[in-house]
């Protein structure tokens, strides 16, 4: 047989179904595979039990894939130009704005693997301009409200930092340990009222830091390009939220047929009963986005269909 008539599969157990945060993991690691390796035609789809999502390729990967993969994130993170990174925190001027996203359009010319990766970023960020301030709205991924210790962007840029392939491979098999690590509050397991603690919260007692996996935040954060923030006449929205009630959660879709990046951008953003009645999604769930100690969290999810 040819090897195009067999898929190589890359399985993730180290990613939940049930949490936003791995969600958002699993699609940022398939838009960097489809980026860095393309005539693999990587696909996505969830299976077993417990259901883990796969991605399934007609070409198998190099032997040092995630040594690949952080290598280019790092190019990309301190690069001179700085094609994805226009301050510290997501929401600027209009101005500013316009000059970063002039910036990424030039990047994308560049012979970089990753170089349309911050165009399908700055559209995720925001395309909404209010007519009064000037002010960009941000994703409503963001907590980044400009407050110490809430800036996205600067997070994401240490984080790629701190990583490395060894420490991906391990995470994304399930074999790896959390550390202490910048928290970007898309992990339900990150929200930690101070009635469950013993002390003072703000004392920052040694060893009280966010034990997390890294290097599913930072593949997170690239899974924000498939959710853009369109306008409306009320402001920007970001696709992937829907209003329960007087509750916004964060819907998304886990299905059995392999899907590629174009397919899964299209389903992702769709209308909730659309995502429930389409062919192969099989469950949807949603988490609650709430604000609390003036920071945004997910709640733990539950199944919306």
């Amino acid at each position: 047989m040819s090897d195009t008539a067999i898929p190589h599969e890359l399985a993730l157990p180290g990613l939940r179904e049930d949490n936003p945060r791995d969600f958002l993991a699993t699609l940022g690691l398939l838009r960097i595979v489809d980026l860095l390796w393309p005539e693999s035609e990587p696909k996505l789809y969830w299976a077993g039990e417990p259901r883990i999502p796969i991605i399934s390729m007609i070409h198998t990967l190099p032997l040092f894939w995630s040594e690949v993969v952080i290598a280019n994130l790092k190019e990309l993170a301190t690069h001179v130009d700085k094609p994805f990174v226009h301050g510290e925190i997501i929401k600027t001027t209009g101005k500013q704005f316009r000059l970063a996203v002039e910036n990424a359009l030039r990047f994308a010319e560049s012979d970089h693997p990753l170089s349309k990766l911050p165009l399908m970023l700055y559209a995720s960020y925001s395309s909404q301009i209010e007519a009064e301030g000037g002010e960009v709205e941000p994703t409503g991924f963001s907590f980044a409200n400009g407050q110490s210790g809430k800036k996205l962007l600067l997070d994401v840029a240490q984080l790629i930092e701190s990583i490395d392939g060894e420490n991906l491979l391990s995470t994304l098999r399930g074999e790896g340990s959390p550390v202490g690590a910048k928290s970007l509050r898309w992990n339900p397991s990150e929200f930690r009222p101070a009635a469950y603690r013993s002390h003072d919260p703000g004392s920052k007692l040694k060893g009280d830091e966010s034990q997390d996996y890294p290097e599913l935040n930072v593949l997170a954060f690239f899974g924000l390009s498939f959710f853009p923030t369109p306008p409306t006449i009320r402001g920007g929205t970001t696709l992937g939220f829907h209003v329960v009630g007087r509750e916004r959660y964060f819907h998304w879709p886990t299905w059995t047929s392999p899907l590629g990046s174009d397919q899964i951008a299209t389903l992702v953003c769709s209308d909730i009963s659309q995502m429930i009645s389409l062919r192969g999604v099989d469950q949807v769930w949603r988490s609650r986005r709430f604000s609390s100690d003036k920071s945004l969290y997910f709640a733990p999810a539950e199944l919306a269909n």
